[in-house]
């Protein structure tokens, strides 16, 4: 009985489902209310996909439905044609076809935004656990060689992403399913859409929420999501969002639709005059999670583009003296935490004292978790509101392990000068 209320279920959903899409067609056709338009032929091989995922995959298609896309008549064939050259691509019933759906893809109709992107550090993001451009991007050993290549393909790269192999359209499976922010593409282009637009609703709005950016952006060594959560823009999201507008179009979201920021609204937003954009990096004045902080290219543009979302809300004094009592914060840290431990690291490398392995001694851990977590909640924490971060999340415990560190500078010096009378 079960199996046929089932079977009857899905047979409704087909049917309802082809006259939908018979409804939207016409009027794409003759009242030109879409922007893409469909032959015959797209038409039927869409309806094909559609009645086959029903059955197989029915979220994809329950999510699509409910999708502009859907509304726009973007069809699955539009995202998931391929050609035949493509190393990804793959023959399915009677089509050329590829599982990965990449910003290239995307920018057949959202060019301005996977430009942005291509700018943004999001799309340098493997760089940042992968040693590939040099001193300024990630380092390797801690992730695949210390801790285990397993660890990293289900730790590090499921959020900033791997570098997508295939052979003959199969997918290395070491490196595939991957949606990692950064991800390089068979085709070359860095990084994937549905990270923040998950598929295949591919909302707005869900990209909007801060819980879509602390998919990756939380933790003990970035913890953005927690210390937006206890800021006071946090608690008013909390208790209001029901009631805000997330779908609204961005050259038009604004204040009107909202009571607080968002990650989105100030890193991505057209807030206070600004322009919308995907280059999430566009405003930073700072680098907070380099082991020591730096200014960064154009930062004073950056920070008044910054400022301008702040003046959305907040007059001109208030901005002008929070950006100081951040910077401060910012200078203290290089200055009194970072600088003097970093100076006594390097002449214990100089003299012999630690070997050139990396992650072979404590000490060598103990140094990283001090700048690549405690330094930078502190930092991250000043920067977004967050003064339990700033405090006893951060200055607290990097004033705590200085002392430390000093202690295990001292003995190890102790130890091999001891060796070296001998």
């Amino acid at each position: 009985m079960n199996t046929e209320v089932k079977s009857q279920k899905i047979k409704v959903k087909i049917f309802l489902f082809c006259l939908l899409f018979s409804v939207l067609c016409h009027l794409a056709f003759s009242n030109n209310v879409f922007a893409i338009k469909k032959t015959r032929e797209e038409i039927d091989t869409a309806k094909r996909c559609v009645l086959c995922h029903t059955q197989i995959s029915p979220g994809i298609i329950n999510d699509w439905e409910r999708s502009n896309h859907a509304k726009a008549l973007v069809t699955c064939i539009d995202c998931h044609q391929a050609d035949i050259t493509d190393t990804d691509a793959k023959k399915h019933e009677g089509m050329i076809i590829s599982a990965i759906v990449s910003p290239k893809d995307c920018s057949r109709c959202h060019p301005k935004q996977v430009m942005e992107f291509n700018e943004s550090l999001h799309s340098k993001a493997v760089s940042f656990v992968q040693n590939l451009e040099g001193d300024r991007a990630g380092d390797d050993t801690l992730a695949y060689k210390i801790e285990g290549k397993a660890a990293a393909v289900m730790g590090c790269e499921k959020c900033h992403g791997t570098i997508v192999k295939v052979k003959n359209g199969i997918f290395d499976k070491d490196t595939w399913p991957n949606t990692g922010i950064g991800r390089v593409n068979p085709d070359g282009s860095k990084g994937a859409c549905t990270t923040c637009h998950t598929r295949h609703l591919f909302s707005i709005a869900e990209a909007r929420t801060p819980e879509a950016c602390g998919t990756c952006h939380m933790g003990p060594d970035h913890p953005q999501y927690e210390i937006y959560m206890e800021s006071k823009h946090g608690v008013i999201y909390s208790s209001e969002k029901q009631k805000w507008n997330m779908d609204v179009a961005s050259s038009s979201w604004d204040t009107r639709y909202f009571r607080a920021p968002t990650c989105a609204i100030c890193h991505m937003s057209g807030i206070g005059g600004l322009e919308p954009t995907h280059n999430v990096s566009d405003r930073l004045s700072w680098e907070l999670e380099w082991p020591m902080s730096e200014r960064t290219n154009d930062w004073k543009g950056k920070r008044e583009k910054m400022q301008m979302a702040c003046l959305s809300c907040h007059s001109k004094n208030w901005v002008e003296g929070y950006y100081q009592q951040f910077d401060n914060a910012i200078t203290l840290y290089n200055e009194e935490y970072y600088k003097p431990i970093k100076k006594e690291m390097d002449e214990l490398y100089k003299l012999g004292y630690l070997t050139k392995d990396k992650f072979d001694e404590e000490i060598e851990f103990k140094f990283f978790e001090y700048w690549h977590h405690e330094g930078r909640r502190a930092r991250m924490g000043a920067s977004m509101m967050g003064p339990d971060y700033t405090q006893w999340h951060g200055f607290y415990k990097l004033a705590r392990n200085r002392l430390e560190l000093k202690r295990m500078i001292k003995e190890i010096r102790e130890r091999k000068e001891a060796k070296r009378e001998e």
